[in-house]
Formats: C-alpha cells, structure tokens, sequence
C-alpha cells in the first residue's frame, strides 16, 4: 500500500499522517479479527469511480420539481 494517497490539497506530511493513521487501523482490524488478510488484498485491488459530477446530475432533475 505504498503511496496510494494523493490528495493535491493536502501537503506531503499530511497525506503522510493520513496514510500512517489509515495503516494502523487496518491492522488494529486484523488483530482483533474484524478482517482477514484476503479482505484487505481485496480492498486493496478494488478500482475507484470517481464521484458523479453534480452539475451532471442536475440535469436529471430540472424540470421534475419546478413544473407548473
């Protein structure tokens, strides 16, 4: 899990401390059972979708609510 966080609005240390805090609580889980090590590989391995764009969904809804 080498250098899987890059936030641009964050500096270095920060994302740094982030991704310590992160590393720690993943293995707090596994220690006490919560997940395994397969979990993790499969988190790991998973692919991001960015979020949809908001101006995107708008458009869905324009003309629903303000018909008159």
């Amino acid at each position: 899990m080498d250098s899987f966080l890059d936030i641009k609005s964050m500096n270095a240390e920060e994302q740094k401390k982030i991704a310590q805090e992160i590393k720690r609580r993943i293995e707090k889980k596994k220690k006490s059972g919560i997940l395994t090590e397969k979990e993790v590989r499969e988190i790991e391995e998973m692919k991001l979708r960015p979020l949809p764009d908001i101006l995107d969904v708008q458009g869905v809804y324009e003309s629903i609510n303000f018909d008159e």
